[in-house]
């Protein structure tokens, strides 16, 4: 048996000196847990969900059905409107907050499992990262109109990791000012994409 399970999630107010937890008992394992970038939202990726909560009302507020066998990473767009859920079966799912609860667009990339995703904080770009030992960078242009969905295109395949014990590319950050990557393998090496 494990001795660790990620079933509970806590948060803690600095300015306040103070925690709580959003929900008592998590339903199912927390695969990855974010905040909203403008707003007191609490995000928490389950194996197949992902559920919002508020965190001033403490209190649920959506409930994303995932549409894949075990979720594994998610990113939030900066704005805040869009979310990527990348997957252990190899999916990533597109999710646009004001339209469904469902995905927008589900999109097969990879070969192999997605380990991690990330938004850029400035350019209209995300990443995906798998253990097929490839980054794919995406355009991904949220427009400020609500009647146009979000344009998204891959643009370019990264290499450069090898697989070790059977994985690849296990994560990525992109840097905040450059449209630069940095991806981490299992391999133990960090490349930086120009």
């Amino acid at each position: 048996k494990q001795w660790y399970q990620r079933r509970v999630a806590i948060t803690a107010g600095v300015a306040k000196n103070s925690s709580q937890k959003p929900f008592n008992k998590s339903k199912g394992q927390i695969q990855q847990v974010e905040f909203h970038p403008s707003k007191p939202f609490f995000y928490v990726l389950s194996q197949r969900y992902v559920r919002v909560y508020n965190l001033v009302k403490q209190a649920m507020v959506r409930k994303l059905i995932c549409s894949v066998k075990w979720a594994s990473c998610m990113a939030i767009h900066p704005k805040g409107d869009n979310l990527i859920v990348g997957s252990y079966d190899k999916a990533l799912v597109w999710f646009d907050m004001d339209l469904s609860v469902k995905p927008y667009k589900s999109l097969q990339q990879h070969k192999k499992a997605i380990r991690d995703v990330s938004f850029h904080p400035r350019y209209p770009l995300y990443a995906s990262s798998s253990d097929d030992c490839s980054t794919i960078i995406t355009h991904s242009m949220v427009y400020n109109d609500l009647v146009k969905n979000p344009l998204v295109v891959p643009v370019k395949v990264l290499r450069g990791h090898k697989v070790t014990t059977k994985y690849g590319v296990l994560c990525n950050v992109f840097h905040p000012q450059q449209p630069w990557i940095y991806t981490g393998g299992a391999d133990g090496d960090i490349w930086l994409f120009v």
